[in-house]
């Protein structure tokens, strides 16, 4: 049980030597996350489409 104590006070030293990032920094890198997975899922919801239709094209032929 000591061992874990001693590691659970490490771990709290190291953490208090850590640079946190600013909540503006925060903000702004999870705007830019959430718009590049939107423009992906837009871009691949089109790719779907697209292939969709050519399938269905060829396969009716």
């Amino acid at each position: 049980m000591k061992k874990y104590i001693q590691f659970l006070k490490e771990v709290y030293e190291e953490l208090k030597k850590v640079t946190w990032p600013s909540s503006e920094l925060v903000k702004t890198a999870t705007a830019a996350v959430i718009v590049f997975t939107l423009l992906v899922a837009v871009y691949l919801w089109v790719l779907d489409i697209f292939f969709a239709k050519v399938i269905t094209f060829i396969l009716e032929r």
